[in-house]
């Protein structure tokens, strides 16, 4: 071969690393593996994966529902350890609806931000910049009624006013830097005062309340109080494990327990509804953990403000395998 065709052979081989190295560089991917409460963890104990590329922007992930490999979230970062959010966001479900869609500039929502209910209905809808509301931020309940509204008045006070998810009105009152400040209203479901609340800075200073009727309460001890199952926590627990049976027909060489996550709501009723899967790992499984929920005893409702509230929860349901 002729020395000078060897020497251009070689020069465009070389010319040709030069010019993919750059790309090889920045198409590395990071990929990671995050347990049920997103600790790093080995891959047969993993629930999400998490796939991390430098790009000239930023850092991009990825991050993924294990056990269906469908996107949980999709962003860009500034650093790469993805601390700063730093661009858009994408948020699914379990079922790849979107839960939410976000903008962020050095850490801080900036722009429209909206947010979903699994059945598709909004949830939140606001205009931010650096982090803080513009004029309005919206929120609706799961069957459509507005849950409340956040009108910015000025750099540091906003009004808020809230409604119940038939349309009654449930609270007002007023924010500075986000804080709940001076005097705040609650109501019943039949529009009589539930409370008078003082705010300072944020705490609560003075508050009296009134039942249905408008009377006076004397008794305050269950004004504010969380869902609870009867008999308490340990009564749950039991509860779950005297219902909790490991799939016919699976078993897993290296995998001796695994977790589902289930979110629910307890009415004010004290009924389980909106059960769904949030956290999945296998359609067996999930079935299991979802189906021993929604049959579950009634609980003791919450009360917020001396007023029965729904009561929002993330179930761990652990499976374990036995010998």
């Amino acid at each position: 071969m002729d020395p000078i065709y060897k020497l251009l052979i070689v020069k465009i081989h070389l010319l040709l690393l030069i010019l993919l190295l750059p790309f090889f560089l920045f198409s590395q991917k990071t990929e990671t593996y995050y347990d049920y409460f997103w600790k790093p963890c080995s891959a047969e104990n993993a629930r999400y994966f998490s796939l991390v590329e430098k790009t000239d922007s930023g850092w991009f992930r990825k991050d993924y529902f294990l056990s269906s490999r469908t996107l949980q979230m999709q962003g860009l970062y500034e650093d790469e350890n993805c601390k700063t959010s730093n661009g858009f966001f994408k948020f699914y479900y379990p079922s790849g609806s979107p839960s939410s869609i976000r903008r962020f500039i050095h850490g801080k929502w900036e722009g429209v931000g909206i947010s979903y209910y699994s059945n598709g209905m909004i949830l939140d809808s606001g205009l931010f910049h650096e982090g803080n509301v513009v004029d309005k931020r919206l929120r609706w309940h799961r069957n459509g009624y507005m849950s409340d509204s956040v009108t910015r008045i000025n750099d540091s006070t906003e009004v808020e006013i809230a409604w119940f998810d038939d349309g009654a009105v449930a609270n007002a009152g007023y924010l500075v830097n986000g804080k709940q400040n001076a005097k705040w209203k609650y109501y019943h479901h039949n529009g009589q005062l539930s409370s008078l609340e003082t705010y300072a800075n944020g705490k609560l200073t003075v508050a009296e309340y009134f039942d249905e009727n408008g009377r006076p309460l004397a008794d305050t001890s269950g004004v504010n109080k969380e869902a609870a199952f009867k008999g308490g926590e340990q009564a749950w627990k039991k509860y779950l494990e005297r219902k909790l049976h490991w799939p016919p027909g699976l078993q897993f060489s290296r995998t001796a327990a695994v977790t589902v996550g289930i979110d629910f709501t307890v009415d004010e009723n004290g009924k389980i509804i909106d059960a769904e899967v949030s956290v999945p790992f296998h359609p067996d499984f999930d079935n299991i953990a979802l189906s021993i929920i929604k049959s579950s005893p009634a609980w003791i409702p919450a009360t917020a403000h001396n007023r029965k509230v729904k009561a929002y929860r993330r179930q761990p349901v652990t499976f374990e395998q036995s010998d």
